[in-house]
């Protein structure tokens, strides 16, 4: 907010910090830029607000699991994350004809060459996807990938219409939401919207790395669920979302053409 308020949060301010602590005792903080991240937001939020009896009873909790931590020391050496200033210096310099070229080379190939795929470069496309908004940072889902040769037979037929290529996929990835942080009705559709956000910057990272992918949609059909829940061993708060078919693209395997709708009939001004 703008101006910001010299006093702000104080309602929901012992719950941020009943969090935190409660994440600070059970995970181990050591070298974890999330927990960093936390502390130093809280820290900014200590070190800004004005002294306040709600707030002072926070700020002494805050310090409590942090002895050493100093609220006043915004100099310290290492990057500190809160917000910060767009910096033109650090951005890329992609153009928008080549950026909209790539969207037109992502096209989903349904055959793929016989040749394993590196993790290495699985890991860097989600290292890419994970860069995508997240509605309060959440990132409620997390990608289960099958490539041992005997487990993918099971997992391509898990989903409906991979009938005809599904021998071909050579990695198989399932995204998956996680519905353990949310207590709201409002937020039921959440793990589809930020996991299908992540999964657009998923399968373009790719396409950068030489792989070709195919995204499947996955059957909201009980026994389905049932099925893929017993093969990942999911909790019972997460559901699958949907599944990306992965592999070095043939090029002997043709791409199905599709005509996108016009922009006119898809865009509607108000």
């Amino acid at each position: 907010m703008r101006p910001r308020k010299e006093v702000f949060a104080t309602a929901f301010i012992a719950e941020t910090v009943d969090s935190y602590i409660g994440v600070i005792k059970k995970r181990d903080t050591k070298e974890n830029l999330q927990i960093k991240w936390f502390t130093d937001v809280l820290a900014e939020y200590f070190h800004v607000c004005k002294p306040h009896p709600i707030i002072n009873v926070q700020k002494e909790r805050f310090l409590k699991v942090n002895p050493d931590f100093s609220i006043a020391d915004n100099g310290r050496e290492e990057e500190v994350s809160i917000p910060y200033f767009r910096n033109k210096a650090s951005f890329s310099d992609i153009s928008y004809e080549e950026f909209y070229k790539l969207t037109k080379q992502r096209r989903s190939v349904r055959w793929f060459l016989d040749r394993s795929v590196d993790r290495e470069l699985i890991d860097k496309a989600i290292l890419a996807a994970i860069q995508a908004p997240s509605a309060c940072n959440r990132q409620p889902f997390e990608y289960h990938i099958i490539d041992d040769k005997e487990l993918l037979k099971t997992a391509v037929a898990l989903p409906m219409g991979t009938t005809g290529y599904a021998h071909s996929i050579q990695a198989f990835v399932v995204a998956v939401g996680n519905l353990d942080a949310y207590f709201d009705e409002r937020d039921r559709h959440l793990i589809y919207i930020d996991a299908s956000l992540a999964n657009m910057s998923l399968m373009l990272a790719l396409e950068t790395l030489g792989l070709a992918s195919c995204p499947i949609n996955w059957p909201d059909i009980e026994d389905r669920e049932q099925k893929m829940a017993e093969f990942l061993k999911l909790k019972p708060y997460q559901r699958p979302i949907m599944c990306i078919g992965i592999g070095y693209p043939d090029p002997d395997g043709m791409v199905a053409y599709s005509e996108k709708r016009p922009l006119e009939v898809i865009r509607k001004y108000k």
